[in-house]
């Protein structure tokens, strides 16, 4: 696909990667995984698919704010999870300097789902029960939820790598240029003050989890 292709896709009125709608898996109509980028997605979802399949289901948009189960989340540390959405963003464009477009740098910071700032997912749904770190004890604390809520999880989770740890092109684009758009950022005073204006939500947040 060449890259004028890719323009053409990205500046479309009907381009839905940056719209704002967050989404709530329900499980077994118990409580509801608030899904987020970053948030351990792959490992959850092979959790699930070994011990509750066919159980689990988006709630309906137009439902989201009228649901009335538990949620929980996981959340992983902001700038890092800010920088991992910048190289999955960057895989549109494989290893083409997208940020030379003026237009495309003005949606700066948020590009797409992947850098959707998770402050505005959780503001976007009901209270959020429980807010867990992705940390090396997340596997732990998905087997004491389930125990809570009466779900199959006898060994908690498996890590799942994400794409920038296994898929050569991505592990390629993770390493060459995501910190070329990195460095212009942290070159650039505005940027830096935007980005990080954009993320303190995301980082308060953070500091609350468990």
């Amino acid at each position: 696909m060449s890259i004028q292709t890719i323009l053409d896709i990205m500046r479309s009125p009907q381009n839905g990667m940056r719209l704002k709608n967050p989404a709530i898996i329900d499980i077994n109509d118990k409580v509801g995984w608030l899904w987020l980028t970053g948030g351990a997605v792959n490992s959850m979802i092979a959790w699930l698919n070994e011990f509750h399949l066919n159980e689990f289901k988006e709630v309906a948009k137009d439902d989201v704010m009228k649901y009335d189960k538990q949620i929980f989340a996981i959340l992983k540390e902001p700038e890092k999870r800010y920088w991992d959405g910048i190289t999955e963003w960057s895989t549109c464009w494989g290893e083409y300097e997208w940020w030379q477009h003026d237009d495309i740098m003005e949606w700066f910071p948020h590009f797409d789902r992947y850098t959707w700032r998770y402050s505005d997912q959780i503001d976007g749904v009901p209270e959020i029960k429980h807010l867990l770190k992705l940390d090396n004890d997340l596997s732990d604390k998905i087997e004491a939820l389930a125990k809570q809520y009466d779900f199959k999880c006898p060994y908690g989770i498996e890590k799942v790598r994400p794409r920038y740890k296994k898929d050569k092109t991505v592990i390629k684009i993770h390493e060459t240029i995501t910190p070329k758009f990195k460095k212009l950022v942290e070159d650039s005073p505005e940027l830096s003050q935007k980005l990080q204006d954009y993320l303190a939500p995301d980082v308060w947040y953070y500091k609350k989890a468990e």
